[in-house]
């Protein structure tokens, strides 16, 4: 396997991205959001790499991070999911936001990928929600600006829970209820309003 490959950008076309390296030029499927952080010139690039084989074709994946290729590789896993159906989901949606997502259950979120119906995303969150702990929650739904707040309790789910039915997405009220600074004391209509200052 190619882990990753060094080399100047060629060409960018949709879908792809031609690298040469040592004279050779590799073609690279990579998804929209990675394409966009290339530029062509003299500049030298790292792409890692998942290199596919079937009988009658070899193809090469790349992202601009490991985190990157390792969703990709862990959406491989999913029954169903091959590497253009897990290119599709990357372009649309973020590492973080999918993890987010797959840990909050959100299934709609990664429904709205191109490609992806409803009965996939679902199967995505089953089979992939055992590979992030609880943490997730906290850690990639606070994003930057997250306060490093402890585990989601009873009024921080209760909360969710009625955001939700507000119409937002359960990866957005995860977000929102995990920016909130000071949680210490407050009860589920509290974070709810301070939730509904930053949702998204």
């Amino acid at each position: 396997m190619i882990s990753y490959i060094k080399g100047t950008v060629n060409s960018i076309s949709e879908g792809f991205v031609i690298l040469e390296c040592s004279g050779i030029g590799y073609k690279i499927n990579m998804p929209a959001s990675s394409l966009y952080k290339l530029s062509q010139g003299d500049v030298e690039v790292c792409i890692y790499t998942y290199m596919a084989v079937k009988e009658d074709d070899v193809s090469l994946y790349g992202f601009m991070t490991t985190q990157e290729r390792s969703m990709f590789e862990m959406l491989l896993t999913v029954s169903g999911i091959g590497p253009k159906g897990a290119m599709g989901i990357l372009s649309s949606i973020s590492v973080d936001e999918l993890k987010l997502a797959i840990a909050a259950e959100d299934s709609k979120l990664i429904a709205a990928a191109k490609g992806v119906g409803t009965k996939t995303a679902q199967k995505i969150v089953l089979e992939l929600k055992g590979k992030f702990d609880k943490e997730v929650l906290t850690a990639v739904g606070g994003g930057e600006t997250g306060t490093g707040a402890t585990p989601i309790g009873k009024a921080q789910s209760e909360a969710i829970d009625v955001l939700e039915a507000l119409g937002f997405s359960r990866s957005a009220a995860v977000k929102a209820i995990n920016s909130i600074a000071d949680q210490e004391g407050r009860d589920s209509s509290g974070l709810v309003s301070e939730a509904l200052k930053v949702i998204e």
